[in-house]
């Protein structure tokens, strides 16, 4: 067991069953953080009763375990703000509850990234389905001229080559990414603007490059998503207006910007797949590699 300069600043709204995948991957695996910042963004389910029974637990690995209640969920943006700040250590990964560790040393993995590129600000993992045969489901994220946003290779094989690779990009999705923690001192936190959720995340990895760093994706780190079990608790009418709102806000801010990009995904990157087109079967595996 190794630790790294590392926390880890998670969210949590109900979903305590996917909290406990989440908590018990990053227990599993060969190296730990130096902190983590669990948030219980006023869940009604037994979270509160979770976060009792595994903060000995992390405590006890060695970790310096913070957490607290909000009297109501803050949405994304600022409750993940006001763990941000606190944050000591070089580096902050942002982790939905809902995701769960694949890559045993995935912390070490994402650290050589930035070891390799000094201007690297934020890296994101591979996102792939926790459900046989593991298709991807994000592999960085594509933004057209027109601001269209592309899940890249989502329903692609685990192992496609095309995603095999080191990738710069633009934005990322924040199921699971490292940044530098100082990013919140040279670009700012995220815009609580895209209040609730939905395109902070890509609008935080936009005014990174546009401050000079590096935004890429690394296949070198797995990481199993749920997928939707964070923003649920919005329901699926307030969170389909919502990611129009904030999707429209998201490109009045940069239509210039996009106005510029040349290299576009293959048109059938910017399909989206529904969860019944892509091949899932009901055999649930959260092995850790």
């Amino acid at each position: 067991m190794s630790f790294c300069d590392v926390a880890i600043v998670m969210l949590a709204h109900n979903g305590e069953e996917f909290t406990r995948h989440a908590l018990d991957s990053i227990l599993s695996a060969k190296t730990q953080p130096w902190e983590m910042f669990l948030v219980d963004n006023a869940s009604d389910d037994g979270t509160p009763d979770l976060i009792r029974e595994y903060a000995p637990r992390l405590e006890k690995a060695g970790i310096a375990f913070h957490t607290w209640r909000n009297s109501e969920n803050k949405g994304c943006s600022l409750a993940r703000n006001e763990a941000w700040e606190k944050v000591s250590s070089r580096y902050t990964v942002l982790m939905d509850n809902d995701a769960s560790v694949c890559t045993a040393n995935w912390l070490e993995e994402f650290i050589r990234c930035f070891d390799r590129q000094p201007q690297l600000g934020i890296v994101g993992a591979k996102m792939i389905y926790p459900y046989q045969p593991h298709p991807i489901q994000c592999a960085g994220v594509g933004i057209s001229r027109l601001g269209r946003i592309s899940f890249r290779g989502r329903g692609a094989a685990r192992h496609d080559p095309r995603y095999q690779s080191y990738w710069p990009t633009w934005a990322l999705i924040s199921a699971c990414w490292m940044m530098r923690t100082d990013l919140r001192d040279d670009v700012g936190f995220l815009d609580e603007h895209f209040h609730p959720v939905q395109y902070e995340d890509l609008d935080l990895c936009v005014r990174a490059r546009l401050a000079g760093y590096e935004v890429a994706y690394t296949p070198s780190v797995e990481m199993y998503h749920f997928e939707g079990i964070t923003t649920a608790s919005f329901g699926s009418e307030e969170y389909k207006v919502n990611i129009a709102r904030n999707s429209l806000k998201f490109r009045e801010r940069y239509h210039q910007l996009f106005k510029t990009f040349t290299d576009e995904l293959p048109a059938d990157e910017f399909r989206w797949l529904a969860r019944g087109d892509l091949g899932l079967r009901n055999e649930l595996d959260l092995s850790m590699q």
